[in-house]
């Protein structure tokens, strides 16, 4: 059964990658209808064995991201990630991964999850803290699917939504707004 379950999703996946302007699980979109809302607070133990959580980052805007360890393009943007963490880190700007394995294939056991996400944290140098997302947190936050950047303000309000793999230019320009910087060159 977990055989026909993996080529369905599969076969989902490459119809989705094949239709689609985009290779991302999501077609690009941005929401504002989470605008202005309290974000969801949350405590989680990263896959590096610390406790995170959105009180911890207080007074500091966050860019929530929701991937799958196997994701390509949520890969890439982890990628992207990293070069703003390195960027705009200085500046207060935090970033927190929320692996979503298991919410997308419902099978895989917890030990594989933290295992591959522990895996790609390690291969893709991610400095930032990751954890795995449960079920309350996809749904107090209305996940829907990879990648999925959050973007948080410092006073703890949800100001963007971006689903889909997006230019980093987009995600720099609420960044540098919220910052109240100039753009960096």
């Amino acid at each position: 059964m977990k055989f026909f379950k993996r080529c369905f999703l599969a076969t989902v996946l490459l119809i989705t990658f094949l239709g689609l302007n985009s290779w991302a699980a999501l077609t690009p979109a941005e929401s504002d209808k989470m605008n202005g809302y309290d974000a969801p607070g949350f405590s989680a133990t990263t896959v590096n064995g610390k406790t995170v959580s959105l009180e911890d980052y207080k007074g500091q805007p966050i860019l929530l991201n929701f991937f799958a360890s196997w994701c390509p393009p949520c890969r890439q943007e982890i990628g992207e990630l990293l070069r703003i963490d390195e960027k705009y880190a200085s500046s207060g700007l935090a970033i927190i991964g929320a692996a979503t394995d298991s919410k997308l294939i419902t099978d895989t056991p917890p030990d594989k999850e933290k295992s591959d996400v522990t895996i790609l944290v390690s291969r893709l140098k991610i400095l930032y803290p990751v954890f795995i997302a449960d079920q309350s947190l996809v749904q107090r936050y209305q996940f829907i699917g990879i990648p999925t950047i959050i973007f948080i303000t410092a006073e703890g309000k949800i100001a963007k939504v971006f689903y889909g793999y997006h230019n980093m230019d987009q995600i720099e320009k609420i960044i540098q707004s919220s910052l109240l910087m100039s753009p960096i060159k």
